[in-house]
This record gives C-alpha cells, structure tokens and sequence, in this order.
C-alpha cells in the first residue's frame, strides 16, 4: 500500500511518496514483542513512532486476573492450614471430627482451582482427598493428623512442587498408616 505526501516547506510544495509499514517495536521489549511501531510523516520532515498500546492493555488485564487468582488459592491454602492446625492441636473428638470436615471442604476449594497451579500440585492435592476418604474423622491417630499437617504447610502450601516432593509426601503418608493408592486399588474390604 502506497501514499503520497504533499508538504509545505519554504513556500514550496514537496511531493513525496512513502510507502506505509510497519515496524516491529524491539528496542525495549526484545524479539518476542507483540508491539509495533506505525511510523507516519505530519510534516515530511519528522518520522515519530507511534505505538499499538491495546496489546499492553490487554496483557495487563490478563496479569491483574492471574494476581487475583493466585491470591484466592494462597487465601484457601492459609484457610486449609489453618483448619489442619486446629485439626492437630484438639483432643476432643467431635471438634476432631468438625475440623477434618472443615479442611475436606477446604481441599474441594482448593480443588475447584486445581487448573491454577502446577500439575504436581494438583496430583497432591487429589492424594490427600484419596487419603481422606478412606478414614473416619474420629479416628484419626496422632501420627495421622500429623502427617496431614506436614502434607499440607510443608508440600501444599509451597510455591512449586516437584516430583521429590510428592515422593517425600506419599512416603510421609505411607508411614502414618494411610494407603495413598486407594484411589486406584479401591478400599480394602473390611
């Protein structure tokens, strides 16, 4: 596409022909940048950029929406820390019982966000669910609510979790007594 500009300069008329481009804009953003300059000529002497903001605007928006969500799942994981310390520090067990309800309904939140985080996250969080379902709430021993606690403030509640980290849980698991696989063997037949 071609354009033609007719400048007044000295009382003369200079007639130049421009092609219109585009220029990616790289100078502060790099070569992966989704901005680009449209160079225009007002005067036929100055070339001035001007740059396509809707792309910014846009993924400001996106990091504004991925703020909000990393803080609702770090709110519900204080929410499930906060319960499974409850959960470990009461000796009555119908308070025992209420509690481990309150932190299942906490992990069914965690788990409505699930897509937020890591895939490894996601795995843990579906382990200790398994785990759950396949004790009475009463019946939790010391050594169980423990491993609960460790589970969730030491692996649930990092930034990232690793492979090694869900080995160093489903052994923490393991040892208080659950069956991790459940999910997959089925409740053993009392």
């Amino acid at each position: 596409m071609g354009y033609d500009t007719l400048t007044d300069f000295n009382d003369e008329i200079i007639h130049q022909s421009r092609a219109f481009g585009l220029t990616k804009h790289t100078e502060s953003q790099g070569s992966r940048s989704v901005n680009y300059d449209s160079y225009y000529n007002k005067t036929g002497v100055d070339v001035k950029p001007v740059i396509q903001r809707r792309s910014r605007a846009v993924s400001y928006k996106r990091q504004v929406q991925q703020i909000a969500i990393s803080e609702e799942v770090n709110r519900l994981l204080r929410k499930a820390s906060e319960t499974v310390d409850q959960l470990v520090v009461t000796k009555d067990l119908i308070e025992q019982a209420n509690y481990a309800f309150a932190f299942k309904d906490c992990l069914e939140d965690l788990w409505k966000n699930r897509k937020n985080r890591e895939d490894n996250w996601g795995d843990l969080l579906n382990i200790v669910q398994v785990v759950l379902a396949q004790v009475e709430f009463e019946q939790l021993s010391e050594v169980q609510k423990l491993s609960i606690k460790k589970v969730t403030n030491v692996y649930l509640c990092k930034p990232e979790i690793l492979d090694p980290d869900i080995d160093d849980a489903l052994e923490a698991l393991s040892e208080a007594g659950f069956d991790p696989w459940s999910g997959i063997s089925g409740k053993p037949e009392v």
